[in-house]
């Protein structure tokens, strides 16, 4: 038997994969008879082309322009289940960073307070960033030409460009980033993006055409191994069980510290895997209205619940634990 090749990100995003890296690492897949190989293929634009062509199995990634472009009717790739979205208080740290001197000073507090700011964004104006800010701006009556914007790639630029007050707001999401820059004195997080885009469905399990098609079974053992994982992550953070063994595990597989782990937001999951289609759908006319997706695409047809549903055949409903066992 092949081994089943899934996408993860690479360096300091791996944090991201966090569900498929708990099913991993508490040894789901092994529990159905799978041999799983973690590849790091790093972000959507490296991994989802691999996923279109079948090079990959499964990953977690967002339903984004990437997405959207690499999907085909000939070999599509499926949504099979949620692998994280932003509730309160979960979905990761990522979200609005300003200089420290405009939150303290009282200058920028509200959404209508954007106004004027200078914010760095990505060269691509379909890229997540000005999903992100362009939601803010909403929230506040504003559009984007009620900034300045400075064009800039991801990354220490960033932070640099907020110290020297180049730039007033932008956006970071990788927790290291988020930890380092704070400490530094570089930016503060000013919203985070469970607040700014309250339910967006953040990743999800996705499988390749040829996983699903031409090995069926392997696919829904997989499913199945994976809504476990989900479950024991979502009781690990939402119940405290196993919370401990379920950090460590992830600090061994993704590979940053404990404490990096500890204080990032843990991923919103549904424990029975279903995904914020209403969601989906949003972030899809956000593309369709800005031109970058013609208006043809739709949602339906893109996710396939089929391995889900069997996997909750299997494994029952979920249940919290107050009420798991009773009649």
């Amino acid at each position: 038997m092949a081994a089943i090749r899934v996408g993860v990100n690479e360096g300091t995003g791996k944090i991201y994969s966090n569900v498929t890296l708990v099913t991993y690492g508490r040894g789901h897949f092994k529990g159905q008879g799978l041999d799983v190989e973690l590849l790091e293929t790093g972000s959507r634009r490296n991994t989802l082309p691999k996923l279109a062509s079948g090079e990959l199995d499964a990953a977690a990634q967002g339903p984004n322009y990437e997405f959207f472009t690499n999907w085909e009717p000939e070999r599509p790739i499926a949504m099979v289940a949620d692998h994280g979205s932003a509730q309160p208080g979960r979905g990761g740290p990522g979200g609005i960073v300003a200089r420290p001197d405009l939150i303290k000073s009282g200058r920028l507090r509200d959404w209508a307070d954007l106004k004027g700011l200078r914010v760095a964004l990505s060269s691509r104006r379909y890229d997540h960033d000005w999903v992100t800010v362009g939601s803010a701006l909403q929230r506040g009556g504003l559009t984007v030409d009620d900034l300045e914007i400075v064009t800039m790639d991801f990354g220490g630029g960033r932070h640099e460009a907020l110290t020297n007050g180049t730039i007033d707001i932008t956006t970071v999401d990788r927790p290291a980033s988020i930890k380092e820059g704070e400490a530094n004195g570089d930016f503060l997080v000013w919203k985070r993006e469970w607040e700014i885009r309250p339910g967006r469905q953040q990743r999800v399990l996705m499988f390749s055409h040829r996983f699903r098609t031409e090995r069926r079974d392997e696919a829904q053992r997989y499913a199945t191994a994976y809504l476990a994982g989900l479950r024991e992550y979502y009781n690990a953070f939402e119940h405290g069980i196993n919370r401990d063994a379920i950090i460590a595990v992830l600090a061994e597989q993704c590979g940053d510290s404990r404490e990096v782990v500890e204080a990032t937001p843990p991923a919103g999951v549904n424990p029975d895997g279903r995904l914020n289609v209403e969601g989906i759908e949003e972030e899809l006319r956000w593309y369709q209205d800005g031109g970058f997706l013609p208006s043809t695409i739709k949602v339906e047809g893109l996710v396939d619940y089929s391995f889900l549903d069997s996997a909750i055949a299997q494994l029952g409903e979920y249940r919290p634990p107050a009420t798991a066992g009773r009649a």
